[in-house]
């Protein structure tokens, strides 16, 4: 695996193990072929301080589909809870060929992130989008200026639509997330997005400390871009 950037930690953190390990294997990345998805939970095991969580984004990328692909809401749901499933198996598969203990990995779907700090900072974001113009066009601008967006000839009402995908992500990118009394605090992915620089103007109120100063921050998600060699 090859480290490459590193966002609130540093490689000597990372090595010491004192961050939990969470990965977000978008359901939409091509990149996350089962070898690549191996190789990750390997690295995770590894260098994860107790736990290694696996978020699986299933609900959100029921947005993706709606807009990319045309489906209705209901399809869009339904193929996304599919393919949320599918990648479950995958990754328990993958886990039983490691040899992991089941106790050691924490399998999460998206409905999961219910802890009061995420419904909090959702709120505060979701209503940040609503009445904030300048946060508004910082979100929308940064989906329509995502290259495979913009081949899409997408409307403006579309890119707001999946701009909440966005919106559902950045709770997490901001304050990583506890689930049964664990807190999962580093997240690894294959290159840094502006999202997550604005999560991390977010956490420290850099470009809009309004925002900032409602959301509940506990942790700070450490954030580093992880390739398979």
């Amino acid at each position: 695996m090859r480290l490459a950037k590193y966002l609130n930690t540093s490689e000597e953190e990372i090595e010491r193990k004192l961050h939990n390990v969470v990965f977000g294997f978008s359901l939409g990345n091509k990149y996350f072929t089962p070898e690549h998805i191996r190789a990750y939970i390997s690295w995770g095991l590894n260098h994860t301080k107790e736990k290694l969580g696996i978020i699986i984004p299933d609900t959100i990328q029921a947005i993706n589909y709606e807009v990319k692909n045309g489906y209705s809401p209901k399809r869009a749901l339904s193929v996304a809870m599919r393919k949320g499933e599918e990648l479950e198996v995958l990754i328990k598969r993958l886990t039983e060929e490691l040899r992991v203990p089941e106790e050691k990995v924490r399998i999460i779907h998206w409905e999961e992130l219910k802890d009061a700090d995420y419904k909090w900072n959702l709120t505060v974001i979701k209503e940040s989008f609503e009445e904030n113009p300048a946060f508004r066009k910082t979100v929308v601008d940064m989906v329509a200026d995502t290259p495979h967006i913009k081949s899409l000839g997408l409307s403006e009402t579309d890119h707001k639509k999946l701009a909440l995908y966005i919106i559902n992500e950045l709770p997490v990118l901001i304050n990583g997330l506890e689930l049964d009394g664990t807190a999962y605090t580093l997240f690894p992915y294959p290159g840094f997005a502006s999202l997550d620089y604005l999560a991390l103007d977010l956490q420290n109120g850099t470009s809009f400390p309004e925002i900032t100063a409602k959301l509940e921050i506990h942790h700070k998600l450490c954030l580093i871009e992880l390739y398979v060699k």
